[in-house]
């Protein structure tokens, strides 16, 4: 079984070579952009992601303030 990180440097191999035989440069922009994004990602440590998702998890959990609970007022 391949690793994760392996699997998004592969992605962004593929990004790198499509965006080299595209001529149009809004195609190629757009590919290096994913390329970059995905070799990013690649590289960046487990703990860190791990680290993130605890964070946003974590503030899922906290109560939300009452102005997210009104209902709409009704007319009379």
């Amino acid at each position: 079984m391949t690793d994760r990180r392996d699997e998004l440097k592969e992605s962004a191999a593929q990004c790198l070579g499509l965006a080299h035989s595209t001529t149009d440069p809004r195609t190629r922009a757009a590919l290096l952009t994913m390329a970059q994004k995905l070799y990013d990602r690649a590289s960046k440590r487990a703990d860190d992601y791990e680290a993130a998702q605890r964070e946003f998890n974590d503030r899922q959990m906290l109560p939300q303030s009452p102005m997210q609970h009104q209902q709409p007022k009704k007319d009379d």
